[in-house]
């Protein structure tokens, strides 16, 4: 599996922990979790997506 494939995941699982803290929580001490975990996506998003360029970049030199 390739690098950005596992930021990507890594990204959407971000998502999906931050909205189960948020709408599960019991306390406001569980909902910032959930929107500090929520802020998470993006960062894993942005890296999947530079390892990405970098890739085909990279794929494009060698053909």
């Amino acid at each position: 599996m390739k690098i950005h494939n596992v930021l990507y995941l890594l990204g959407v699982g971000s998502i999906i922990l931050s909205a189960s803290q948020y709408f599960q929580s019991d306390s406001s001490d569980k909902e910032r979790d959930g929107l500090f975990v929520g802020h998470w996506a993006p960062t894993f998003f942005i890296l999947g997506k530079i390892m990405e360029d970098k890739e085909t970049a990279k794929r494009g030199l060698l053909e």
